[in-house]
């Protein structure tokens, strides 16, 4: 089935201010970038006309010299640098890919990809995102750069902001678009991690006002850290087992809080919520700030109730002998005040990791001096590489009490891919599917995460092929090539 494109998107990855000492995840840095058609090396030699590209000739980018390309070789988010080195160096398979990404975000007549990719690089620096996975050693890269040819879909629901829009953002909307006055009170709840032991400083319960609407909408900068010590404090670390782990045994306590917190008891905060975890990087050095978004139904919230839940969740880390001494729970409530506020943090909260803004920002902090970028790309591989373990088998969207399908009173309404989602089931169960034992199946989570990650430590890596080569071949009677990538081979 053919993917449609969000209409509208976010793709950063700071959750509104909690407060002024509360750790929140890093936004975007949102600088306008027009979409602009490649210039190599046809551009470079030729007048570029209108039946060749729908974008705004005036603002091509100006051919950077070899000497430039060469010299700020490891800055992996100039998309035009990147693909400018890589065609006069050789490198086939990455020139392949950054030829792909511009055509992307430029939308010539007679590509295979819609303007959506060309309003991502304008507005959300898709152009860089894309570039710096390019240039990466992720294993998913290859779909990733091709989502959007055709019908083709690299369901990256990490990096890739479409699939992120399609496959959570769209269906939850459409699931609990018109449930906002199913209770008396809907509430924004973000469950993060801050050093600073003030619990005043770690909890806020308020209406959500124009400034974190336009936070949400606009994505407002703010640095992670600007000093060596800042950056040691932000979240955990993000390089072994240890750390990975200690990610997962947090998001577990937040949604073992959501679920002990939520039901048709008398005394429950809340009778309703969906959410899911969620993730923000930082590089120079190698963190990562574990966090959770829900959106909850509610009789009515106090400051007590979301006192008591933060509580809650700081007993199961200090009696947890993984989670690292010095870290805190912060929890902060916001109420949406109208069924658009609902809407937009449903867009908000499904979002990708917000990758681009974190290379930048640790790009300036270091200056782009070329060794300090060498040892920020090698971080980017690492996580990139470690990302997909941490969210494995993990459900990025989770329904408590009225929000589940399966409640006398649910409040949601059940889509026709919900429908379709039973129906496969049911097939299943019929023909014995869901009845097959699995290695670890009987284990409990964070043992069959362990099992997982010792089987990935130990399986030998081979070329594989990617989704995209796989869907090539189903369909290579409909995919011709694509005209810009014969261009830069000429």
């Amino acid at each position: 089935m053919q993917q449609t494109e969000p209409g509208q998107q976010t793709s950063s990855t700071q959750s509104p201010a909690l407060s002024s000492s509360v750790q929140s995840p890093a936004p975007a840095m949102a600088q306008p970038v027009a979409p602009t058609e490649s210039p190599w090396p046809a551009a470079a030699t030729s007048t570029t006309t209108a039946s060749t590209t729908t974008t705004c000739n005036s603002l091509l980018p100006e051919v950077p010299s070899i000497n430039t390309c060469i010299a700020n070789q490891h800055d992996w988010s100039d998309l035009h640098l990147q693909h400018r080195l890589a065609t006069y160096t050789g490198v086939s398979e990455r020139c392949d890919l950054l030829a792909t990404v511009l055509e992307k975000v430029t939308a010539p007549v007679g590509s295979s990809f819609s303007n959506y990719w060309a309003k991502q690089a304008a507005w959300n620096g898709y152009n860089k995102l894309a570039s710096v996975i390019a240039c990466s050693s992720y294993a998913r890269r290859e779909d990733f750069v091709h989502c959007g040819d055709g019908t083709f879909s690299c369901q990256d629901r990490l990096l890739c902001p479409r699939c992120c829009y399609n496959r959570m953002a769209r269906r939850v909307g459409e699931e609990f678009g018109n449930a906002f006055n199913a209770e008396t009170e809907v509430h924004y709840l973000v469950m993060s991690l801050s050093r600073d032991p003030d619990e005043t400083h770690r909890l806020k319960v308020t209406d959500i006002g124009e400034d974190e609407l336009h936070a949400l909408r606009h994505r407002v900068v703010s640095a992670q850290h600007g000093t060596v010590d800042g950056a040691l404090d932000y979240g955990v670390g993000f390089d072994g087992f240890n750390e990975l782990l200690q990610c997962r045994l947090l998001w577990y306590f937040m949604a073992e809080a959501i679920q002990e917190f939520t039901g048709d008891r008398r005394a429950s905060l809340f009778n309703g919520a969906f959410g899911g975890p969620e993730l923000a990087a930082q590089f120079s050095p190698l963190r990562a700030l574990p966090h959770a978004n829900f959106i909850c139904w509610s009789p009515g919230c106090s400051m007590d109730g979301v006192r008591e839940l933060r509580a809650f969740v700081r007993r199961k880390m200090r009696d947890c002998r993984n989670i690292e001494s010095g870290l805190y729970p912060s929890v902060a409530c916001y109420r949406l005040r109208t069924a658009d506020d609902l809407r937009r943090v449903v867009n908000y909260i499904f979002k990708p990791i917000d990758l681009a803004a974190a290379y930048t920002r640790a790009a300036e902090l270091v200056d782009y001096v070329p060794a300090a970028m060498m040892g920020l790309n090698q971080d980017v591989n690492v996580f990139l590489k470690n990302a997909p373990d941490v969210f494995w088998n993990l459900r990025r969207v989770a329904r408590y009490g009225r929000c589940h399908a399966s409640h006398h009173d649910y409040i949601g309404s059940v889509s026709a891919y919900r429908l379709a989602q039973r129906a496969a089931a049911a097939g299943r169960r019929a023909g014995g599917g869901d009845r097959a034992h699995r290695a670890g199946s009987d284990l409990d989570p964070v043992a069959r995460w362990e099992l997982h990650f010792d089987e990935q430590q130990e399986r030998p890596s081979w070329p594989r092929a990617s989704r995209y080569q796989l869907w090539r071949q189903l369909n290579h009677e409909q995919v011709s090539p694509a005209p810009l990538q014969k261009a830069v081979h000429s």
